[in-house]
């Protein structure tokens, strides 16, 4: 005959150790298997998102040089060293007018390769001092944008 204690505790509801311990390596097993994924879709997203930036910021140094904004080219200067892209005003980054310039910041693991650094777009015509590929790159994940002597800007 049982005591009338183990019946107490018989009946009430909980889970075992070998219970939570399934659940937990499963969870493990799972947590391994999506992290890297969830890694590669957020790198992409940030190269993604850098590269539609520095588009961005071409397109309006085109845009105010064809408008002749305060009557200056305008250009994009790549600072890799201190991971940022500037908007000038002048006909280049050392000439240019540095209380008009705009500033971006990007994730410095990010890296930006190209074989120039600075392009610059004419007044009235927007037509650039450069025909480049720039590179948008972080772990594997990367981006393109093309730059024609026509001014014409294009991410791939």
């Amino acid at each position: 005959m049982k005591s009338p204690m183990a019946f107490k505790f018989a009946n009430k509801p909980g889970f075992t150790l070998f219970e939570l311990l399934l659940v937990m390596a499963g969870s493990a097993i799972l947590l391994a298997f999506t992290l890297p994924i969830a890694i590669r879709f957020y790198q992409g997203q940030l190269v993604d998102d850098t590269a539609r930036t520095l588009v961005d910021t071409l397109r309006r140094a085109k845009a105010s040089a064809i408008a002749q904004k305060d009557s200056q080219p305008h250009g994009v200067k790549l600072n890799t060293a201190s991971s940022t892209f500037v908007h000038f005003e002048g006909t280049s980054y050392a000439t240019r007018i540095p209380s008009a310039d705009e500033t971006i910041d990007y994730p410095s693991s990010m890296t930006i390769a190209s074989t120039s650094t600075e392009v610059t777009f004419s007044e009235l015509y927007g037509t650039s001092t450069i025909s480049d590929l720039w590179s948008v790159n972080i772990d594997g994940a990367s981006s393109k944008i093309s730059i024609s002597p026509q001014g014409v800007i294009d991410l791939q």
